[in-house]
């Protein structure tokens, strides 16, 4: 089922909203870099990109729909922030609209993009498994689905520097592991074409060097690292009937 209940927004969904500049200043750059590189530069070729209508879920800051519109897509970014959607259609000159990502479908209606594109976003709703149950909702059938989300191993760290105060954030932190992530896409039609974990050593110690030549070369521990990276392809139906 790709429809939620009716939306029940809470404070909690606005924080990095409510964050303003601050934001900015929140980011690791590197981090940041490394999820544009993956889920627009090596997942999406210029073949898949170019001409294309693509959603940008939980467009933030702008740097995602950005880097699309300079791939040649025609983008529209959504937020549930308002001010951040300001700010992406001020950075990427693309069509921005506030909505929320568990209600995609109602509001773009079923099959609309040929890609969906989510950074950090899915583990600040109130339901990760149906935004992503959303995204595929407004998927055409062979269109492609790359996001990314924290890894569940990684959560306890988090949260004890959440709570020392060490990150302005104090909304929803809903972290996904791998099988979970793949179960929820096959559920919603949606078949693993790419798989790419990022960041066996923590974004915030100045080893970028290093930390990138494990992204690089150090696959196999990919179970152990901070993000989860996915690019799913949404299953025709005449693929679905074989």
């Amino acid at each position: 089922m790709s429809t939620p209940p009716p939306s029940r927004v809470t404070d909690k969904e606005y924080s990095h909203d409510h964050l303003g500049d601050a934001f900015y200043t929140a980011l690791s750059e590197y981090d940041t870099e490394r999820r544009l590189d993956t889920l627009i530069g090596e997942f999406l070729t210029d073949e898949m990109i170019e001409g294309k209508s693509v959603l940008d879920v939980g467009c933030g800051l702008g740097f995602f729909s950005e880097r699309l519109v300079q791939r040649g897509a025609t983008v529209t970014a959504c937020d549930i922030g308002p001010n951040l959607v300001d700010k992406t259609r001020a950075r990427a000159k693309c069509h921005a609209e506030v909505v929320d990502a568990l209600s995609l479908e109602s509001h773009f209606g079923r099959g609309h993009f040929d890609i969906v594109v989510s950074s950090e976003c899915i583990e600040h709703t109130r339901s990760p498994k149906d935004a992503i149950a959303q995204m595929a909702a407004v998927l055409k059938p062979g269109g492609f689905l790359s996001v990314s989300t924290p890894n569940l191993l990684w959560y306890p760290v988090v949260r004890f520097a959440t709570i020392l105060k060490a990150r302005p954030f104090d909304g929803f932190e809903k972290f996904s592991s791998w099988p979970e992530m793949r179960r929820t896409l096959a559920a919603n039609d949606i078949a693993v074409v790419r798989e790419r974990g990022l960041h066996l050593i923590p974004f915030q110690l100045p080893c970028h060097g290093l930390s990138r030549w494990c992204d690089q070369h150090l696959q196999m521990a990919k179970y152990a690292m901070i993000n989860i990276c996915v690019l799913g392809c949404k299953n025709s139906p005449e693929a679905s009937r074989q």
